[in-house]
């Protein structure tokens, strides 16, 4: 029966889509309408995941780690917690907080699935504005790689959501927020940090688009040849995660999970993500800045799984830069009048394609 009414409201979501084809796609009274029409869908659909079997894979070792972390607070203070817990400070202090929530591994499951897709929401929010909330939450959860992210990898996945709000607020013009929103980014998850670099190398010498697709197409020939743990010896990296990463325990076992190092399947959905955006970009949104700085920041994060490609599980590095593709997509559709006309049959192919990955069907992490 829940299936059914998110069925119905997925299907009243599309149908508002169609509402105006030249201005907006949500105007007057209507977002009132969009916004209790997504509070239906997210409360429906939350139902139905809590219905399957969230504690799985890497999930396991953060509900345990949450329940470790609230009992070293029992006769420690909050500082020797951060000292003597492996994770992100940033990290450590929500699983403090919802520990004090919950003990139960799926209530924790759906909260941190809730948590991530919230800092996107947000984004979407203090971006597009909140009646864009519902169409971006249908964009990301009916994307396949979100559910990796949310259900699997939580740390990068609050990484990534603090990110792109970063880069929203970067767009707005606050650009010193925007490098604090970073930063934060990183107390999540320590990869970040390279993002974050990356981003203020672009940002201080400039460059462009099109030099960075140079670089793009140097690292993918790199990345296929293997060629690129040759050119990170250049770079003066210091890491134990990537001593340990590069060693053939981690490398086995992220083969036996279907993520080989340096895979070709990571590669052709990198590209296919870009040669979309990059479509779109000339044809439709040429001169618009803030494609512009969206697409940059995909190549030069894409760029960098590239580079780490060799590395165990380096796909959870493409996730910095696969996330993007949801937004840019609602970015592009909504900022050019003549894609704005398309926007509904492009939601009704989105959700058909994203339609047969949904956890709700019947989740099993990988």
């Amino acid at each position: 029966m829940i299936a059914i009414f998110l069925f119905l409201i997925t299907l009243i979501l599309v149908a508002v889509s169609f509402k105006d084809s030249r201005d907006t796609l949500y105007i007057g009274p209507s977002k009132i309408y969009v916004m209790i029409l997504g509070t239906l869908f997210l409360t429906a659909y939350l139902f139905l995941l809590s219905k399957q079997n969230l504690l799985q894979s890497d999930m396991i070792y953060y509900f345990n780690n949450m329940k470790q972390i609230h009992y070293l607070i029992s006769f420690n203070n909050i500082s020797e917690v951060l000292n003597q817990t492996e994770f992100e400070k940033g990290f450590v202090i929500t699983q403090l907080i919802i520990g004090y929530l919950t003990n139960n591994s799926q209530v924790y499951g759906i909260l941190m699935y809730s948590l991530i897709l919230l800092l996107i929401l947000i984004s979407a929010w203090n971006y597009f504005g909140i009646e864009s909330v519902p169409f971006v939450m249908i964009h990301y959860v009916f994307f396949t790689v979100f559910n990796t992210i949310s259900l699997i990898v939580i740390r990068q996945g609050m990484a990534i959501g603090i990110l792109i709000l970063s880069l929203t607020v970067y767009l707005k013009g606050h650009k010193k927020m925007a490098l604090i929103w970073m930063l934060l980014a990183a107390q999540f998850h320590s990869t970040a940090y390279i993002m974050v670099f990356v981003f203020i190398i672009i940002y201080i010498f400039k460059i462009d688009l099109k030099k960075n697709i140079y670089t793009w197409i140097f690292l993918s020939f790199a990345y296929i040849t293997n060629w690129n743990k040759d050119i990170l010896k250049f770079i003066p990296v210091e890491s134990k995660y990537l001593d340990s990463y590069t060693g053939d325990l981690w490398s086995s076992q992220s083969a036996m999970y279907g993520q080989e190092p340096n895979s070709i399947k990571y590669l052709v959905i990198s590209g296919a993500f870009l040669i979309i955006i990059l479509l779109l970009k000339r044809f439709f949104l040429n001169s618009d800045r803030g494609m512009s700085f969206l697409v940059n920041i995909y190549v030069i994060w894409n760029s960098v799984f590239l580079l780490f490609g060799f590395v165990a599980f380096s796909s959870r590095i493409a996730l910095y830069s696969w996330l993007l593709f949801p937004f840019i997509l609602f970015y592009a559709f909504t900022s050019n009048r003549l894609l704005r006309t398309y926007y509904p049959v492009f939601l009704i192919i989105w959700i058909i394609i994203g339609a047969f990955g949904l956890p709700i069907m019947g989740w099993q992490a990988l």
